[in-house]
């Protein structure tokens, strides 16, 4: 029997920021004195709104494998491994391997969204490796078409981001309205945010910033009653190592 959460963006982790310059609504929180609802090797995930421009001053990272894909408006990123204010646009990412440690601040404009998130690529590993840093421009990813479907791949097969988190995959899929039968693998957990549209998969409402996730399950079918995208991030179920969030 396959597993499912489906969390509406009410029933999110709200917080606003900077006297409320941006608001981030969170699948998956920091951990806090009641535990994580991390799975996998996703540790954070957060979808940021800005109200107003403002900055997120420098503040470090280490271990961690960040990316941040940049969904309306600009994002200048500085961090103390490139030494340099990098701009991103609408649908640039910027990837991050925190290794050994690094520190980092973000310009935020006005108007702008986007995504956090943050894998677990196994610290043992990454505790010891120097920091890396990589954008990459929009113009960098493909988009397929299929019938009434396009794709976009970030990480994983045709994808162009380089990722150290075993097993990871992330795409955009855009859906025109129809039903689509979807294979899935069942080693594997799919999470899904739909950033537009409307869509009922298998007997559930999914409508804007809501998010959902299917462990165990060879397939699922999505009924799009209104043209959809949908962010996707593939993980491993059974993760084979230990994970940062098995400390909480």
């Amino acid at each position: 029997m396959h597993r499912v959460k489906h969390l509406r963006k009410d029933e999110q982790q709200i917080e606003p920021l900077f006297d409320g310059a941006f608001t981030e609504n969170k699948p998956i929180g920091f951990p806090n004195k009641n535990g994580t609802n991390a799975y996998s090797n996703i540790f954070y995930w957060a979808h940021l709104v800005a109200h107003e421009t403002a900055e997120f001053p420098l503040h470090p990272h280490e271990g961690f494998e960040i990316m941040t894909f940049v969904f309306k408006g600009t994002v200048e990123h500085y961090d103390t491994a490139s030494k340099v204010y990098t701009p991103l646009k609408v649908g640039d990412v910027q990837a991050i391997q925190a290794g050994s440690g690094v520190s980092h601040s973000e310009r935020i404009t006005k108007g702008t969204e986007l995504f956090q998130i943050w894998f677990d690529p196994d610290f043992s590993k990454t505790m010891s490796q120097d920091a890396t840093y990589k954008d990459y421009t929009a113009e960098s990813f493909k988009v397929t078409s299929d019938r009434a479907k396009e794709r976009l791949v970030y990480v994983g097969e045709n994808g162009v981001v380089d990722s150290i988190t075993e097993g990871l995959e992330i795409e955009k899929v855009t859906f025109q309205n129809g039903a689509f039968d979807e294979i899935l693998d069942p080693a594997f957990t799919y999470s899904y945010y739909l950033l537009d549209g409307e869509i009922q998969v298998n007997e559930d409402r999914v409508v804007k910033d809501d998010f959902y996730v299917l462990q165990d399950a060879p397939s699922v079918r999505l009924e799009v009653k209104k043209t959809a995208e949908l962010f996707v991030i593939k993980t491993l179920t059974k993760v084979p190592y230990s994970c940062f969030i098995e400390r909480y």
